[in-house]
């Protein structure tokens, strides 16, 4: 809600500007010049137009492919390291506790201090990655004694790999957004959009002011979408934690059934 309430504003803000620049214009530049103006301009500002609307909407479509990549992602972590809790049933004891204990204090870690970072900071957290290189540790530690334990702890270190390749793609996604020179390419044509209707306008005042705020606000509506879509872990439109929050809600299950 916060963050529509911001879109408005900066809407009517860019609008209030493009209609004052609009006014400015009218009665600045004289009528036949602004005639001659839009004549000339037609085409040309036509052909833009249509360049920021396509160019606008392959990022935001990119920009939410984004998203999804990076919720996907974070569930798939998140779902793996409930595998390998899963898999501590089968330790014995002290085994079983410390793995535990790993898994947990990875999870919590990645909820309370790493998403705020990649928020903020579009970084992992080194704290995280001290935790999840332990817990990877551990398994250098475990030697299976049976063949069904060997199979049991083959499984377990493909779900500790999957873990690790998941938070290697969720870092390079953290800061991962639009290229600086295709901003200055969108930003470059919604202005070239915006002139026209400022500079040449109509001959009546009125509809020449309205005409120039509606599309000032509109290319300013588009470029805060594209800015809030540009980091799928921070802006407007974030992936959250949901799926570690409820990995450590399984955790709990898991360790209510006590033993395997």
């Amino acid at each position: 809600m916060f963050v529509a309430l911001v879109g408005v504003v900066v809407a009517l803000v860019a609008a209030a500007i493009a209609g004052l620049a609009a006014y400015l214009a009218d009665r600045a530049i004289a009528p036949k010049v602004r005639q001659d103006f839009r004549e000339g301009s037609g085409l040309v500002s036509g052909i833009i137009g249509t360049l920021f609307a396509i160019s606008v909407g392959l990022v935001v479509v990119a920009s939410w492919n984004q998203v999804n990549s990076a919720t996907q992602t974070s569930s798939t972590e998140a779902s793996n390291l409930v595998d390998v809790y899963w898999y501590s049933r089968s330790l014995p004891e002290p085994q079983r506790e410390k793995l535990r204990r790993l898994a947990d204090e990875y999870t919590t870690t990645v909820i309370r201090h790493e998403w705020p970072l990649m928020a903020e900071q579009r970084t992992l957290s080194p704290a995280a990655w001290r935790s999840v290189e332990q817990l990877r540790a551990f398994f250098q530690t475990i030697e299976p004694t049976t063949s069904a334990a060997s199979t049991r702890y083959g499984q377990a270190m493909s779900r500790i790999q999957a873990v690790l390749d998941a938070r290697r793609t969720r870092a390079q996604m953290a800061d991962t957004g639009v290229p600086p020179l295709l901003w200055i390419a969108l930003a470059g044509c919604g202005l070239t959009v915006v002139v026209p209707a400022v500079v040449c306008g109509g001959p009546v005042r009125k509809v020449h002011i309205t005409m120039a705020a509606v599309v000032g606000g509109l290319v300013g509506m588009v470029l805060f979408l594209v800015y809030q879509l540009d980091f799928p872990f921070s802006g407007g439109v974030t992936v959250s934690p949901a799926a570690f929050e409820q990995a450590l809600d399984r955790f709990a299950s898991i360790r209510s059934l006590g033993t395997g």
